[in-house]
């Protein structure tokens, strides 16, 4: 049964590629890299929804972070009012290389630059490079965050 499934999903994949053509010499060498907080704080299950989400570089740990902000507001009323839940999670495997760039490693070990640091009003401002993008999300009330790159989306 489990020989047939695997036939089945290459399959399939074989059939998502030959329908899309051929691969472009940039498709067939895209980078894909995703780096994920290994932090999972609990908020709400339901209700409530992320009103900010800040990445920063955070000088006391040397890490980036991103702060997260997760509201209550769209379902406030006088009898329940307004409730803010502020979250940090950590991103261990970013680290900051020369003139201020942004290392992000996945978990097998691949290495990209994802951004960089320049100066701003407030001190240090975190830049992502073009094609990554900050996901945070909630699986069951647990806060989910990772920085995706492809580096399709950056052409």
């Amino acid at each position: 049964m489990k020989n047939l499934r695997n036939a089945m999903l290459a399959a399939s994949a074989l059939f998502i590629v030959a329908a899309s053509g051929p691969l472009t010499a940039g498709e067939a060498n895209a980078v894909y890299l995703k780096v994920s907080s290994p932090d999972h704080p609990q908020t709400w299950v339901v209700g409530g929804h992320p009103s900010s989400e800040k990445l920063r570089w955070d000088g006391a740990r040397q890490q980036l972070v991103v702060d997260v902000r997760y509201s209550n507001s769209d379902y406030a009323d006088s009898v329940h009012p307004v409730r803010d839940d502020d979250h940090t999670l950590v991103f261990p495997n970013v680290r900051m290389a020369d003139g201020g760039n942004l290392l992000g490693t996945d978990r097998v070990g691949h290495t990209a630059m994802i951004g960089r640091l320049k100066d701003g009003i407030f001190g240090k401002e975190v830049v992502l490079n073009r094609g990554v993008e900050l996901n945070v999300h909630r699986v069951d009330g647990a806060i989910h965050a990772s920085l995706v790159y492809n580096s399709l989306a950056a052409q």
